[in-house]
């Protein structure tokens, strides 16, 4: 059973400690840490395992270090430095534990907890460290104001006036460790769930659907009902805010929500990771800070919102909700009691695809094989240009908008057989969207941001366009780091949780030779 053995946070505002005083009052400012992320990670990770060790360490984030990241994207001999699997190589070598990154854009942090408790639960890992971190530098400040998604005053989470987001950063860790017998002075990452919207890539669904599947799941995975307090994502924005309200009344009505990121920022992958960390505090202390700079409640959803100050919590478990760029979805539930018994099962792969310059293979377990070259071949190992005449023998007026990984990656969903609807994707990959991130680099440098490019900035765009376009509306997440054995173990892991099918695919489409093939992992029957 996945219990809750350490954790640790840095915020702009201090330790937990004092970030907790600071919500308590109601106001503050976000803010950026001082120094080397870097540092700052290696600080929590140390402070949460108090000198001991894990199985693994999960580093949940959207970018990495975005900064050394930038840099390293425009120089003549690109490393990978700064990108999600740099950074989790980083921290894992410092501590001696293996790592990986998960990344899910801003729901990064409770599909990582996912990942640890599913791992925990089918005695895949004894202990597991999740890390929480996103530098948040030029890159992606210029990328949001490009939006419009910042408000330059303040960040006001379900407010009638709110007007957008402020950015932040924060560092967090938590240390999941199992637990046969079950004890109440103790707590538990007791339930999660996450679910793709398939509606559009930096809007939610505007009735909240894809976020009420996830909520769905942490309920039926924690096999409890009582809940005390949502803490929300919250962002300041219109519609992510109207959209979660929504979900939050269909699914937990009347249960009392509050918003975190008015005082600390919207800390990217950071934020899932960094609220379950003051979820925990606020369950040992039996109290919770309310939304901070909250005037006159305004939301499409019947909820309610505590106003700024603290709150008693009745007695019941912490639903914590994040939701990011592609239509990612993730829910956490932390509480007193462990989640339901896992029920293992057996997995296969069922077929296979894959991708050259010279053409396509799809071939099933039962031996069909098809196969086909393109009419435009690429070059130097390279793909073409995979338009959509060629993909789908027609003009697509929106084909044109994804970069090469995101037609990659749809390309391969195509040819596989019809999956269900509930099935997840996981794409593999280690420079992710380092095509479409030079190019916003460099017109960024220039003076001039494509919003719409930004959008492609993130190695979850392709879920989120393979969502979209094959309405696949499961969980969804982009893996960095791992063996093909580690990866198959965590679409295992999916599987026994209730997926039908997993659609994983390695994608890599930037400098030398071009990667992308796929298979499709089920349950056998």
């Amino acid at each position: 059973m996945p219990r809750i053995t350490g954790s640790s946070l840095l915020t702009a505002h201090g330790d937990v400690t004092r970030t907790l005083q600071v919500l308590d009052q109601g106001h503050g400012t976000p803010a950026m840490l001082n120094g080397d992320i870097l540092d700052h990670l290696l600080t929590v990770i140390r402070d949460a395992l108090q000198h001991r060790t894990a199985d693994i360490l999960l580093f949940a984030t959207t970018k990495g270090d975005i900064d050394r990241w930038s840099a390293d994207l425009l120089s003549a001999t690109p490393q990978g430095c700064g990108s999600p699997q740099w950074v989790a190589e980083q921290l894992g070598r410092s501590v001696g534990i293996p790592a990986i990154a998960i990344s899910g854009a801003c729901a990064s942090g409770p599909l990582a907890l996912g990942v640890a408790g599913r791992g925990i639960l089918s005695g895949r890992w004894q202990r597991v460290l999740v890390v929480g971190g996103d530098r948040v530098g030029a890159f992606i400040r210029e990328g949001f104001a490009a939006l419009k998604a910042i408000d330059p005053n303040h960040c006001r989470p379900f407010d009638a006036q709110r007007a957008g987001l402020q950015l932040g950063e924060m560092a967090a860790a938590i240390l999941l460790e199992s637990d046969i017998e079950p004890t109440p002075t103790k707590f538990y990452l007791q339930g999660w769930g996450a679910s793709l919207d398939g509606n559009h890539l930096t809007g939610p669904t505007r009735d909240g659907s894809g976020m009420a599947r996830a909520l769905r799941m942490a309920l039926k995975r924690s096999d409890r009902d009582q809940c005390a307090l949502i803490v929300a994502h919250g962002t300041g924005t219109k519609y992510n805010d109207d959209s979660e309200s929504l979900a939050y009344a269909t699914v937990c009505p009347g249960v009392p929500v509050t918003g975190l990121k008015g005082i600390i920022g919207h800390t990217l992958g950071a934020c899932g990771v960094g609220e379950a960390v003051l979820a925990h505090a606020m369950l040992q202390r039996k109290s919770a800070p309310g939304c901070a700079n909250l005037q006159t409640q305004g939301c499409a959803g019947a909820i309610t919102v505590l106003p700024p100050g603290q709150h008693p919590l009745l007695p019941g478990n912490i639903i914590g909700a994040n939701a990011g760029f592609g239509g990612v979805n993730g829910v956490y539930m932390i509480g007193d009691q462990p989640p339901r018994p896992w029920k293992s099962v057996t997995s296969e792969v069922t077929e296979r695809a894959i991708l050259t310059s010279e053409g396509w293979q799809h071939t099933r377990t039962d031996g069909t094989n098809k196969q086909d070259t393109w009419s435009e071949p690429g070059t130097n190992g390279q793909f073409p240009q995979l338009s959509a005449r060629q993909v789908t023998g027609a003009i697509d007026a929106t084909w044109g908008r994804m970069d090469l990984a995101c037609r990659a990656v749809v390309t391969l969903g195509r040819l596989c057989d019809p999956m269900p609807e509930q099935t997840a994707i996981l794409v593999v990959t280690a420079r992710g969207s380092a095509a479409s991130d030079r190019l916003h680099e460099q017109a960024r440098l220039a003076g001039s941001v494509d919003p719409q490019r930004f959008a492609y900035t993130l190695p979850t765009t392709p879920i989120g366009e393979a969502s979209i376009r094959l309405q696949l509306r499961g969980p969804g997440m982009t893996v960095h780091g791992a063996d093909e054995a580690l990866v198959l173990n965590i679409a295992a892991d999916l599987l026994g949780d209730g997926c039908p099918a997993v659609f994983i695919a390695w994608i890599e489409c930037d400098t030398g030779p071009h990667v992308a093939h796929a298979l499709v992992l089920r349950a056998k029957q």
